[in-house]
């Protein structure tokens, strides 16, 4: 009969082959190089909106509630056959803030109407039990489309001109037609009814759902917090990581300067990784098992900052952290990751870990393995071109494996300098093969790791194919590797590398134990 030293071992080997198999299973899978492109895929001078008539077009422009020039869209989650797009009133004459495009290989336009979502009543301007101010959206995995809005109308102009509602929260059923599953209204504690900025949003479907949500407010920045399950909300505040930094004030795009002191902004979630190595226990019949201590990362940044955040989920999503946590034990639970190249405005999570995010000064898209350093080395550009590419914001993935960014020029809208006989708006589209952030699961008793990696996620070893050039327009799309982008594989070689080291490791504990 075997020793119980014997039996840990075995054990303990048995984990290994399981994180060695996790390591190779989750590299992207392989596409062809024609998929690896970004693609334009609508593009607009002007946003028009699905109006039932001309009539009622004609009648919208007469009264300025629609004012071709003063729309701009911002945010997209596609879902089924749909792209959802936000439409933030910074200016008057937006007649919705929220709808839909058909998808493009349904759609035989490249300038499509904007479809108002869920209605238009829904939509209407000063009714606060409507829809008045929408950037973000998140679309979780049941088909829930979670909608934030600051309920300010107008905001780049002053104060006195904007329309004010309560801040809220509105949860529509994309299944059933849109709706409405929840309206939640922030407190003013929480959100500051006439000077919030709520911005992007994140879902989490850990204990009965959560969304992580940035408000770039001037005075009060931070991530607010939402629990469905408990129908509450609090915010979590850092004066460091959480504000604009004096070094990133400016702006150049595409030969425009702008000077913004705009705080945290974009925001992802990140997979599950193990952060200790848990506690190895033994039942009545002898079996071994794993504690494992599963944990996500909130990854942010401040539009005006060259920096990468992050804060464990957990420390979100526990109102007393919010409440009772020191200045400095809210600093200490952030991790600053490191600097970028330039300052980005959106930025989203794939199922596999990846963040993709836009670097505003390059006119570039990034990737970056988040279970790697952030490294400029490690930061891989994706896409760049100074025509087509100027100021990307909002990103989601579709079912399909595509990867849909937004590109608004937002520095030419804030400053009045959009022109009419230009394209201003672009949404771009790359097959990935992967999806959405929401899909990643919790890895199963199988793939446990035991690693203590000391919070960065599992340990790969891979290696770079550089691919091809290209340039982007209506019709010819936009290499991945435009200017010596990376594409990342699992390498063979190293698996192989890093499973006989761990063998030899176990071989060598095996050994300690017979002796």
């Amino acid at each position: 009969m075997m020793s119980e030293q014997v039996k840990y071992v075995i054990f303990l080997m048995l984990v290994t082959a399981s994180c060695v198999k996790m390591q190779r299973d989750r590299a992207p899978p392989d596409i062809t190089a024609q998929e690896r492109q970004f693609r334009v895929v609508y593009e607009w001078r002007t946003l028009d909106f699905a109006f039932r008539n001309e009539q009622e077009r004609s009648a919208a422009v007469f009264r300025g509630e629609y004012i071709p020039k003063n729309v701009i869209i911002s945010d997209i989650k596609p879902y089924a056959n749909r792209l959802y797009v936000t439409v933030p009133r910074m200016l008057p004459g937006s007649p919705a803030t929220l709808g839909y495009l058909i998808a493009p290989d349904n759609n035989g336009k490249t300038d499509p109407e904007i479809e108002p979502y869920p209605s238009w009543a829904m939509n209407q301007v000063g009714n606060c039990s409507a829809l008045q101010f929408v950037q973000g959206i998140a679309i979780d995995a049941r088909g829930i489309l979670w909608a934030v809005d600051s309920g300010r109308v107008n905001t780049l102009l002053p104060a006195n001109n904007q329309l004010v509602c309560n801040p809220k929260l509105m949860l529509f059923d994309l299944k059933r037609n849109g709706s409405l599953v929840l309206r939640y209204d922030f407190p003013e504690e929480v959100v500051a009814r006439g000077t919030n900025y709520l911005n992007k949003i994140v879902v989490d479907d850990a204990n009965g759902d959560f969304a992580y949500i940035t408000d770039n407010n001037g005075a009060d920045p931070g991530i607010v917090v939402f629990s469905r399950r408990i129908n509450r909300a609090w915010k979590v505040r850092e004066s460091t990581s959480m504000r604009a930094n004096r070094d990133a004030l400016s702006f150049i795009v595409n030969g425009t300067s702008l000077n913004f002191s705009i705080h945290i902004d974009g925001i992802a979630l990140g997979p599950y990784y193990n952060p200790s190595t848990g506690d190895v226990t033994t039942d009545a019949a002898g079996s071994y098992s794993v504690q494992q201590n599963y944990e996500r990362n909130v990854f942010y940044s401040p539009l005006s900052s060259y920096h990468l955040y992050s804060i464990p989920a957990t420390r979100l999503r526990d109102p007393d952290f919010a409440r009772k946590a020191t200045p400095r034990q809210v600093f200490e639970a952030v991790t600053d990751h490191g600097l970028k190249t330039s300052q980005s405005d959106g930025m989203t999570m794939d199922n596999n870990g990846y963040l993709y995010f836009g670097l505003l000064a390059n006119h570039a898209i990034c990737k970056w393995d988040s279970y790697r350093p952030f490294t400029y080395d490690n930061q891989q550009i994706v896409a760049r071109d100074k025509v087509h590419i100027q100021w990307t914001d909002g990103m989601g993935f579709d079912e399909n494996g595509y990867l849909y960014v937004v590109v608004n020029r937002l520095h030419n809208f804030v400053a009045g300098r959009l022109r009419e006989d230009e394209v201003n708006f672009r949404i771009l589209r790359s097959k990935t093969g992967t999806i959405s952030y929401v899909h990643t699961g919790r890895p199963s008793l199988t793939e446990e790791n035991i690693l203590n990696i000391g919070g960065s996620g599992p340990i790969y070893d891979i290696h770079s194919n550089t691919l091809g050039s290209g340039f982007i327009s209506s019709t010819t799309p936009i290499s991945l590797g435009s200017i010596g982008g990376q594409y990342y594989n699992s390498s063979p070689s190293s698996s192989s590398k890093t499973t006989s080291l761990l063998l030899f490791g176990l071989l060598a504990v095996f050994i300690k134990y017979l002796i």
